[in-house]
């Protein structure tokens, strides 16, 4: 059933146990983070991932900002589960940095039993993402919030091409669930001849940090894709944060 690759393509109840007595977190309990490498350590307060903490990431670019996100961890030893994120394919996994043998492709499927998959997985995988699109009700939701933070795994929710102007307009900010960190990934722009016209050389985000604590407040910072390593000297014009760090960071489709 679990193949070298960690590739799960369809799950039962019996199989995530399975799962659970195969993958043990590799950081010991008493450890309180999961470190996250490279530029985007910036945008999360200490630069780490807290254990039992949700996180939610919206708007365009969500989905390679999270990769992005746990693949330190994942390089570290971490597991990483996907759940329901059909979009996201192997190569953007390999492409991101995660160790391919340490991460788990889970496709919850059609039932109603969506929040049984993920509370199957807290406590037996460090890092689980999340699709925020699958079915769960907010009572669901709190209880998968209390098992994070008994067990000390770490959520992180993904709103693919979510507006984060709509989801401020609106409130929800993280959307149904309780964010302890949010960040909103907008303002994309492509670089390249002609701005972008032609062939693509690189695209430009901005990610704005809210969230409770010490990411109340926000901070907005502006990256790259690609170019490598190093630092840009100005932002996008078009991007309105004065306080903007601009930083360069590997390309995910």
């Amino acid at each position: 059933m679990f193949d070298t690759v960690g590739v799960v393509l369809s799950v039962s109840t019996s199989q995530l146990r399975e799962l659970a007595d195969r993958v043990k977190p590799v950081v010991l309990a008493r450890e309180n983070v999961l470190s996250i490498s490279g530029p985007l350590a910036a945008v999360v307060p200490d630069g780490s991932l807290r254990r039992g903490s949700t996180l939610t990431i919206a708007g365009s670019g969500a989905t390679s900002v999270a990769l992005e996100l746990v693949s330190g961890a994942s390089r570290a030893g971490s597991w990483t589960a996907l759940v329901g994120l059909h979009d996201v394919a192997p190569v953007a996994v390999l492409e991101a940095g995660l160790n391919p043998e340490r991460v788990a492709f889970i496709n919850p499927g059609q039932s109603a039993r969506h929040a049984d998959v993920i509370a199957a997985l807290v406590g037996a995988v460090d890092l689980i993402m999340v699709d925020a699109r699958l079915s769960l009700r907010q009572q669901e939701i709190r209880r998968l919030g209390a098992r994070l933070r008994e067990c000390g795994s770490v959520m992180v929710v993904v709103m693919p091409g979510t507006d984060p102007l709509t989801l401020r307009c609106t409130g929800e900010i993280g959307s149904a669930w309780t964010a302890d960190v949010a960040l909103m990934v907008e303002a994309a722009s492509w670089q390249g001849p002609d701005r972008g016209h032609g062939h693509v050389q690189s695209r430009r985000i901005s990610i704005e940090t809210l969230g409770r604590g010490r990411a109340a407040g926000g901070r907005r910072h502006v990256f790259e894709f690609p170019s490598g390593e190093g630092t840009i000297v100005s932002g996008d014009p078009a991007i309105d944060a004065s306080d903007a760090v601009a930083t360069v960071l590997p390309f995910v489709r």
